[in-house]
Parts: structure tokens; C-alpha cells; sequence
């Protein structure tokens, strides 16, 4: 019965039948020692050389073998890839073997880069555990009873957007980071005439870009983003420590974590920033695993969530349901959801439904689909514990110069 080689096998078919016609004595063990191969490899190797007169073939080409398949192999070992539909199966095994060997290389080369990458991680947030971080004094609160609430929406740490792709400004992590600071600085300067005795500031509305290392939605959906998770994450929780050690100098903050369909995984950097601020009683961070929290600052009564889930028709109704004890004390009622990138304010019965815009640019996918041209823009409104909201500030990323980054091989 003929032999037939496996695709390592054929291989090696080429050095083997070099071997066989420098040295007609060549024994098996003799080419298992010159092709550091296995005995029964090298058995087979030996068999098939000589049932096929493959030495006598590559001596002779005249007289090549009538089997088409032996000519095929003969030809192939001998460097000739023209010829039968045998000849391309063998050199389709011959090129897909390398593939193969190249993809393995590759897979390998990644995961040592991943492995690499979050023990890098890992390092640095032990180095950074073991510093000593001096916190200010805690500032008294003043009984002004005025709440600032400061909403920077929809921000997407990580995105990538090209501008000639997209007709809007471009955007990636460092800008999001220097538009999200911009912002802040702004909004603060404008409500600089007022004395707070509180800072509202929602955590999340997809501040995270992906939800996790696959660069992708909570529900699965492919993103175009900037570098690797991890970078944005570490980045991300840097900015937002540094937000919040911005705000406690202005007076104690509440952060509710409201999480997105991009950040689904939010609790996560909020539970990082926990650790981080803990025993620090100005800052108190809600970050209890439900998607929508309420919140009270006198007769002003407050539902945030995302917009990604549930029916605007029916947040009043929710609202009054989940959260009856606030609902009733209630006279400013109001809900706050992201998500849908634009300023808007409506009114059911008596509940304002304010929807928050959005800082970020917008990337290939909310071109392809026409989610494009709102303004980007973020907000901050003051809230009376007895008169609701009596000021709102506005800042427009449109109207300032457009942020850019130099990128440089490292």
C-alpha cells in the first residue's frame, strides 16, 4: 500500500531526497540524525524515497515515474511548483503549514505582549498603593443650600475618531482627557459667583469608551478605540481622582455611578476611586449596582440613569414607584439621563426629563448612521433646596479651538 505523507512530512520530503542522492546507503537512522526527526518519520521518509524511484527520477528527469502523483511529489521536492492538481494541493499544504506556524508565532507574541502589559499594571498599582497621598483639610460646608451639579455626559475615554472620516473634530484619549479638564475649568469658573454647600457629580453616562479588553459595548458591539484597555482605564481613573480633588476644594461631593451601555463595568473604576478616597468623608461615592439612583437635595428630588433602557414615557411613574419617599418630598422633580448625545429638557406632569449632552466627538459608526452635527457640550446647573433650579452654565467644545494630538513612535 502507498505511503502518504503528512504535511510535515513532505516538508522534510525535500532535504530527505538530498540526502538519499549524495549518499545511495543512506540508513534511517542516518536520516533521522540529518532531519532531527522521529524514527517512524524518518521510516516513512526512507519507504517512500525508494517505492517511488525518487533518486532515480531527480538523476534522470527524463524518466520521471507515470503515477502523476509521484511525478507531482518528485517535482515538488525538487523545487518545480508547476504541474498537476496534485502539485497545487501539495504547495497549498506547504503554504497553509507555514500559515499556520506564522499565526502560532503571532498568538504567542500577543499574549506575551498582554502578559507583559498587565503585570506592568499590576506593578504600577502597587508602586502607587504604597505612596502616601497627603489630603487637604475637609473645608466646613456652608449652609447656603445651593447644590452645584456638574455633568459632563457621554465623555468615551478611548474613542478613536479620524476627521476626514467623520466631518466632526478629531478624538482620541489624550483629547477626550484635555476637552473633559477644559470643560470642568469652565463650568467652574462660571458658577464661581455662587457659595455651594454640596457638589453633584454623576460618575459614568459611558465614560469608558469600551467596557472592558475586547473593545467593545457591554452588549458586544465592535468600537474603533484608542490603544489598549488598560491604559485608558489607569488614565481615566487619574483624570477623575484629579476631578474630585478639584471639587472637594470647593465643598463636600456626591457621586452617584450611573452606568452606560458602553460602561456597563463602571463599578469597577468607581471602586478603584473608593479605595482611593477612603476615610475621606467629603466625598461619598454611590457606587450600589443598580442602574438608576435618586437623589435629594431638599425639596429637589432627582432620578439619573443612563436613557440606554426603559421608555421615557414611563421615568415619572418609575421614578414615583422606586423612590416613593423622595418622589413625595419632593416639589422640583426631575430625571436625568445620557446616552442619546444631545441638550434637550421636556416636561410629563410635572417631571422635568432633562437628557445631557455629550463631549465626545463622533466616531465612524455614528457617522455611517447619521447620529452626527449636535453640539459637543457639557453642563452644570445650581439647585436651591427651596426654589430648584435657579442658574444653568453651559460649556460648548464647538466654539473653542480644536484640541489635536502629535502622535510619535516610541
Amino acid at each position: 500500500m502507498p505511503i502518504e505523507l503528512t504535511q510535515y512530512e513532505l516538508s522534510l520530503l525535500s532535504e530527505a531526497l538530498e540526502l538519499a542522492r549524495q549518499d545511495p546507503t543512506l540508513t534511517r537512522d542516518g536520516l533521522k540524525r540529518a532531519l532531527h526527526c522521529g524514527s517512524d518519520i524518518a521510516t516513512r521518509l526512507q519507504h517512500h524515497i525508494q517505492e517511488n524511484g525518487m533518486v532515480k527520477v531527480a538523476e534522470h528527469l527524463q524518466a520521471l515515474p507515470e503515477n502523476a502523483e509521484n511525478r507531482a511529489e518528485v517535482q515538488f521536492a525538487l523545487g518545480d511548483t508547476s504541474g498537476s492538481s496534485y502539485s497545487y494541493v501539495l504547495r497549498e499544504n506547504a503554504r497553509l503549514q507555514k500559515a499556520l506556524a506564522k499565526a502560532k508565532h503571532k498568538d504567542g507574541a500577543e499574549k506575551e505582549q498582554r502578559e507583559t502589559e498587565i503585570r506592568a499594571e499590576i506593578a504600577a498599582m502597587q508602586a502607587e498603593a504604597k505612596i502616601e497621598r497627603k489630603f487637604p483639610k475637609v473645608k466646613p460646608a456652608e449652609s447656603t443650600g445651593l447644590l452645584l451639579e456638574v455633568c459632563i455626559a457621554d465623555a468615551h475615554f478611548g474613542r478613536l475618531s479620524y476627521s476626514k472620516e467623520t466631518n466632526d473634530a478629531p478624538y482620541d484619549l489624550l483629547i477626550a482627557q484635555a476637552s473633559f479638564m477644559r470643560a470642568l475649568e469652565t463650568l467652574l469658573d462660571r458658577a464661581k459667583g455662587y457659595t455651594f454647600e454640596r457638589i453633584l457629580m454623576p460618575l459614568g453616562h459611558d465614560l469608558l469608551h469600551s467596557n472592558g479588553m475586547n473593545n467593545a459595548t457591554a452588549g458586544g458591539t465592535p468600537l474603533d478605540c484608542d490603544g489598549r484597555y488598560q491604559k485608558t482605564f489607569t488614565l481615566v481613573r487619574q483624570t477623575m481622582a484629579e476631578v474630585i480633588e478639584r471639587l472637594r476644594r470647593i465643598a463636600p461631593v456626591d457621586i452617584p455611578v450611573i452606568a452606560g451601555n458602553h460602561d456597563r463595568t463602571i463599578w469597577t473604576l468607581a471602586d478603584s476611586l473608593s479605595s482611593w478616597f477612603r476615610g475621606q468623608p467629603d466625598v461619598n461615592i454611590d457606587n450600589a449596582p443598580t442602574l438608576r439612583k435618586a437623589y435629594s437635595w431638599g425639596t429637589c428630588g432627582f432620578l439619573l440613569t443612563h436613557g440606554d433602557a426603559g421608555k421615557k414615557a414611563e421615568y415619572p411613574l418609575v421614578f414615583a414607584t422606586e423612590f416613593p419617599e423622595i418622589f413625595s418630598n419632593s416639589t422640583w422633580r426631575e430625571v436625568q439621563q445620557g446616552h442619546f448625545h444631545k441638550a434637550a429638557l421636556d416636561e410629563t406632569h410635572g417631571v422635568k426629563i432633562r437628557t445631557l449632552p455629550s463631549l465626545a466627538s463622533a466616531d465612524f459608526w455614528h457617522f455611517e448612521n447619521m447620529y452626527t452635527c449636535n453640539m459637543r457640550s457639557a453642563e452644570a446647573y445650581v439647585f436651591s433646596k427651596t426654589e430648584g433650579q435657579i442658574a444653568q452654565f453651559v460649556y460648548c467644545d464647538n466654539m473653542f479651538k480644536t484640541l489635536k494630538t502629535e502622535r510619535k513612535l516610541v
